[in-house]
């Protein structure tokens, strides 16, 4: 894709998006909680899933459903998808962690921490290898011209 071209940006239903990943959210809660079910010792059996660690799932659900839906009201009020969409749903994301451990300063390091984290995620093409792996010198010459192009 080179710079002259225009990108058409399509509007998401972000609790449409929300409800999406935090149900599957809680399916892989359900499954921490479930590891962390094994690990324990208590006398509860298989239904420790839900009543000993079974918070694990609402908050999985809670922080999954969270960010899809900041990402996607975030994309829709800016008409755009990129790093900054990611970066507001994690910052949402890690204030749901922070406001389950109850602590102000989980919130605030939640937020920063998870916020960075995912909109660097996002600006290296959602990969671990990264955007620039399968382009050409002159695509990636003309990607950083827009990026550091200043208006």
């Amino acid at each position: 894709m080179s710079a002259s071209e225009e990108v058409i940006y399509h509007a998401k239903a972000p609790v449409k998006e929300g409800i999406q990943a935090g149900a599957i959210g809680a399916g892989v809660g359900l499954l921490v909680s479930a590891a962390q079910n094994s690990v324990a010792s208590h006398s509860q059996g298989a239904i420790g899933v839900f009543t000993r660690s079974g918070h694990t799932i609402g908050v999985f659900a809670a922080m999954a459903g969270v960010f899809a839906a900041t990402d996607s009201a975030v994309a829709n009020a800016r008409e755009t998808k990129d790093a900054w969409n990611s970066a507001a749903a994690g910052c949402a994301a890690g204030l749901v962690a922070g406001a389950y451990h109850r602590s102000a300063q989980t919130m605030v390091f939640g937020c920063v921490g998870m916020g960075a984290m995912l909109g660097t995620f996002d600006l290296s093409g959602n990969a671990l290898k990264g955007k620039y792996a399968e382009m050409t010198e002159q695509q990636k010459q003309e990607l950083r011209q827009t990026q550091l192009k200043t208006k």
